[in-house]
């Protein structure tokens, strides 16, 4: 039996993880304000927040459960990370939409005829975020010059409720249920990519319609170039021509724009991104929490390999779910939205181990990050810390800690349709 099966995680295992995911809030946030710079201590709001959610908690519990009117380690998980959403939400609303407005600013470049690409290194940070360097190929600029023709709030009305759309749709797909829906919202990665308008959230879309829609895989690395590898799967699966399709799909839109572009915007953007490497060694920010910040470049590409290695091995929907998770890890610079590519893998999770990891990316961005993306990576070699229905279980006390767990006791049918073949 492994170690990982000998813990009790609804009793004295599933405590150790509540203390775990509380030192982590509070040591990573001890410099942080609510909201921001307001000189309000975060841990001293989360602490305060999470005493009277855990009072209260417990009371409902005694009423509504009497025979276990004790609060569960999975359920002061659950609190614990919850509220630490809310706060990290709070402290990271600021300048809404600040990504659209790189695009729209892009769109109208274009329009004007003036560069739209990085012609000189960035050496200091804008102040303003819609100042940051535009980085996507060209093939895209007709579609935002087309944008920034509306006035600035029916532009951003459409792309809110376009990405809105979109990512309850990609959340519907892969098995989250209707009353999961809005408090889902509330988690960081996803309440960060809508807040700042990132295509991360449409990308996450085309990720989750892959089970229907393998073509969707390589028609979002035209955004995000490293979720390209998420690709991967379809030759896994030997989906031929789901690949053709794609890549199909990308040379046309490269062709029916060129007229419009030009070549020379093309070698604009490839000289831009170079550019852009440039700067990342003077302003270590615009890596983000990126693994190439904070290691060599060497063990940052092991990694990636490795974690694409290991997601190649598995079959099914499980390959496609880490495919996700390692894109994450082979990103060379990343944010908060990036991590909206693991969420199968994180739904994949046993429920006190998905609330833990789920509790680490509650916090405002950051390195600390990463322990969720360890957690998941550690699910793959102990089969113990994965999810099983409850309706699988025999014994009470999984049966008690699943019930906390998003999907529930249904299935997934973005698991059911990846599986088919």
């Amino acid at each position: 039996m492994s170690r990982a099966r000998a813990v009790d995680l609804a009793g004295p295992g599933g405590w150790l993880l509540v203390a775990l995911l509380a030192a982590d809030i509070a040591v990573v946030t001890r410099s942080t304000d609510v909201p921001n710079g307001s000189g309000i201590p975060y841990w001293a709001v989360w602490l305060v927040a999470v005493a009277a959610a855990l009072v209260v908690a417990n009371l409902l519990s005694a009423r509504l459960r009497p025979a276990a009117p004790w609060l569960r380690p999975v359920e002061a998980l659950a609190i614990l990370a919850v509220v630490a959403m809310v706060l990290s939400d709070v402290t990271m609303a600021w300048q809404p939409l600040r990504d659209l407005g790189i695009y729209l600013k892009a769109g109208e470049h274009f329009r004007d005829g003036a560069p739209v690409y990085m012609q000189t290194p960035l050496t200091v940070q804008p102040l303003d975020r819609t100042d940051y360097p535009f980085l996507y190929p060209p093939c895209t600029l007709p579609f935002f010059a087309a944008l920034s023709l509306l006035p600035l709030a029916p532009a951003q009305a459409l792309w809110f409720g376009l990405s809105l759309g979109l990512g309850l749709l990609a959340l519907r797909l892969i098995g989250l249920p209707h009353h999961w829906l809005v408090p889902a919202l509330l988690w960081p990665p996803l309440f960060q990519g809508l807040w700042v308008g990132n295509v991360a959230v449409p990308a996450l879309a085309l990720f989750a319609l892959a089970p229907w829609l393998g073509a969707g895989l390589v028609l979002g690395a035209i955004f995000k170039p490293y979720t390209g590898l998420a690709a991967l799967w379809l030759i896994r699966q030997r989906r031929w021509v789901e690949i053709a399709a794609g890549v199909g799909v990308v040379l046309l839109m490269a062709a029916l724009t060129v007229p419009l572009t030009g070549l020379t915007a093309w070698a604009d953007w490839l000289s831009g991104l170079r550019i852009y490497q440039t700067s990342q060694d003077s302003l270590s920010g615009l890596y983000g929490f990126g693994l190439p910040r904070f290691v060599p470049f060497a063990l940052y590409a092991a990694l990636g390999a490795a974690a694409l290695l290991v997601a190649l091995m598995a079959r099914g929907a499980e390959s496609l779910a880490r495919l996700g998770t390692a894109t994450v890890v082979a990103s060379p610079s990343l944010f908060g939205h990036g991590l909206l590519m693991a969420v199968p893998s994180l739904l994949s999770l046993r429920s006190p181990w998905l609330w833990l990891a789920v509790g680490f990316l509650s916090t405002p961005d950051g390195l600390q990050w990463w322990l969720a993306v360890v957690v998941v990576a550690a699910s793959w070699a102990m089969p113990s810390m994965r999810h099983v229905s409850a309706a699988g279980s025999t014994s009470r006390s999984a049966t008690a800690t699943e019930r906390l767990h998003p999907l529930g006791e249904s299935g997934s049918p973005w698991q059911r349709r990846a599986e088919e073949r």
